[in-house]
């Protein structure tokens, strides 16, 4: 009887290592990142490198710093801290988790073919963020809400072909001046009951907001031509989110690209309140679009350039 005691002591002792590869180090700056007990993944900080590994989903984080109100349920305060310069991502981690690098100091990341999701928040406020690459054969199919917001340095994404559903905000604030969107984005629906923001298939009219050049191909023109157009949309007496002389682009397949440029001299500026909204997603509209809308409410007056 003895024997067997041994004996499962020995394989439940030899299951855990295997899945844990933080070995001894645990409580020395090696965390387990799982999203769920049945989840493999590690997180270990080597002076300011931090290494993701495994082969599961993130857990899903927050900071001092993210309001009580923007904690997601389930969320665990994120153990690694602010000071990362240097990010790691092995193969076979599934999903970046909300708020995972949120405020740190990286300078380039790197994600995996095998992610699949990234979550809200999860790389936004990262000041010295200037390159994101997504390795070839991509599995990524949706985009948090924020989670590429307020990035002053990055200035050029390239978006994997797979992706499906781009949230609210998510290059919101950041210095990125050209979008490829996938065809996919107008095709699908995110289907998520609790995200109230409101969705153009999968692709929320928030999304772009600070977006100087959108490009889509002419698959899907009519569907990037009216989400174009619905980006216009009133909500609690402000327009957006389509940057003032924002560029629409079409890629034909014969290689030529046909461009629609939205704002010009002459137009009207909507003011609310007296104040010129100054964030730049501000729209402007042609006169005769100003017009027609000023009488939904009081407090929006038409100011002519």
């Amino acid at each position: 009887m003895k024997k067997w005691i041994l004996i499962l002591g020995f394989i439940t002792g030899f299951n855990a290592n295997a899945a844990n590869t933080c070995g001894d180090d645990l409580d020395n700056n090696c965390w387990d990142c799982g999203k769920t007990a049945a989840d493999n993944c590690t997180a270990r900080l080597d002076g300011t490198k931090l290494t993701i590994e495994g082969d599961g989903y993130m857990a899903d984080y927050y900071t001092p710093s993210v309001e009580v109100s923007y904690r997601k349920e389930g969320a665990v305060e994120r153990p690694w801290g602010n000071n990362i310069t240097n990010l790691e991502i092995k193969d076979a981690i599934k999903s970046i988790g909300i708020y995972a690098f949120l405020d740190t100091n990286i300078d380039e990341i790197n994600i995996p073919a095998s992610v699949e999701s990234i979550g809200m928040g999860a790389m936004q406020s990262i000041k010295t963020l200037t390159n994101v690459t997504f390795e070839e054969g991509s599995k990524l199919e949706s985009i948090g809400s924020g989670a590429f917001n307020n990035l002053p340095n990055l200035t050029e994404i390239n978006i994997p072909q797979s992706v499906k559903v781009l949230a609210s905000n998510t290059f919101n604030k950041s210095s990125i001046t050209k979008i490829n969107l996938p065809d996919a984005v107008f095709l699908n629906n995110d289907g998520d009951p609790n995200d109230d923001s409101i969705d153009f298939q999968g692709l929320s009219l928030h999304a772009l907001s600070d977006v100087d050049n959108i490009y889509c191909s002419d698959a899907v023109r009519a569907k990037c031509e009216e989400y174009f157009d619905q980006a216009k949309f009133w909500e609690n007496g402000v327009y957006y989110p389509i940057k003032e002389k924002a560029t629409l682009n079409i890629n034909n397949a014969d290689g030529t690209v046909d461009t629609y440029q939205y704002g010009s001299d002459g137009a009207a500026a909507i003011y609310r309140d007296g104040k010129l909204k100054s964030y730049k997603g501000k729209r402007i509209f042609t006169i005769d679009e100003a017009n027609a809308v000023a009488g939904k409410t009081n407090s929006v007056k038409i100011r002519y350039r």
